[in-house]
């Protein structure tokens, strides 16, 4: 064992990358030692409401183990321009996430099923409380038939005030999937009339 860990600095990455992927702690230790310096030059550039350096450097860390792990060494890229590329992605990821959290407030949510409640009380009469039910029924109508039903759900639920966590787990998806179909339906809405 102390062989490896002497040892473990003089072997290339592929051959540390490949230690790595078979469980070796000694060879990752030593790819997280080369690379720290790249991790903390690339978490530099970044930044996310929530996220202080260091949580992008333990973040970049667990895109290292990923790339030992998802690495092959057929293909043209060396390691480091490799596990760089999925850093950086995993970066960018985060403050996606970030940003899409931030996007609404929610002190201006409305839950779906009070919709109803709210159209009540901001209507000034009858007839235009009829006419906001009307409008609101035909937006969520033209939203069905625009919207796969994953999308149509996920949206309302965000809509709804519930973090992809949750409607993963209401969904039975994965927070990634939530995420897709949540991009997915903006888009699809913001390139249509809704009027």
């Amino acid at each position: 064992m102390s062989e490896c860990i002497n040892s473990c600095n003089s072997l290339p990455d592929n051959v540390l990358v490949q230690l790595a992927k078979n469980g070796n702690d000694n060879a990752f230790n030593e790819l997280a030692m080369r690379y720290l310096s790249t991790i903390n030059f690339i978490a530099r550039r970044f930044s996310a409401e929530g996220y202080e350096q260091n949580d992008f450097v333990q973040e970049g860390l667990l895109g290292l183990l990923y790339s030992c792990k998802t690495f092959d060494e057929n293909e043209s890229a060396s390691f480091k321009v490799y596990m760089s590329v999925i850093v950086e992605r995993r970066f960018i990821s985060i403050i996606r996430k970030s940003n899409a959290q931030r996007a609404v407030p929610k002190s201006v949510m409305v839950q779906m099923e009070d919709i109803s409640e709210t159209v009540k009380d901001t209507a000034q009469n009858p007839e235009e409380l009829i006419m906001c039910r009307e409008h609101l029924k035909m937006v969520l109508e033209k939203l069905k038939s625009m919207l796969s039903k994953t999308e149509y759900d996920v949206l309302t639920l965000y809509g709804s005030g519930f973090s992809y966590k949750q409607i993963a787990q209401k969904l039975l998806i994965s927070e990634k999937s939530a995420d897709n179909a949540l991009q997915r339906a903006r888009r699809k809405i913001c390139s249509s009339d809704m009027s």
